[in-house]
């Protein structure tokens, strides 16, 4: 199967299980790997016969910057079950939610998990 890639995609939300990242809020940031047959779109080289990204991107944004949740692996799912959801040829989607400012208690560069869910 062929992968789309896309990374980085960030936003400012309130998840989390403590008040003060329910008030204050941070940053998150999704990267994603969805499966799809993109052989139909490289021979034909029209956008009718891939995904488009943007509108993938757009849509885990939406999910990202959306209702808190207290875990991040509850972001993840709602992202990857959106994917599936919103887009037909999008076979399998891999979801790494990072949360690169957790506070916990200690000096880290990020925390994330990773999910993947099929059709």
């Amino acid at each position: 199967m062929d992968r789309i890639y896309l990374t980085g995609i960030s936003g400012f939300a309130f998840h989390g299980v403590y008040e003060k990242e329910r008030h204050e809020g941070q940053k998150f940031v999704v990267d994603l790997v969805a499966d799809v047959d993109l052989y139909p779109a490289g021979t034909s080289d029209e956008l009718r016969d891939s995904v488009d990204y943007s509108l993938i991107a757009q849509v885990a944004h939406e999910e990202l910057i959306g209702e808190p949740c207290n875990l991040i692996e509850a972001v993840a799912e709602r992202i990857a079950t959106r994917v599936l959801t919103d887009f037909e040829a999008v076979q399998s989607i891999k979801v790494t939610l990072h949360k690169p400012d957790a506070d916990v208690g200690l000096a880290l560069t990020d925390i994330a998990v990773e999910i993947e869910r099929k059709r």
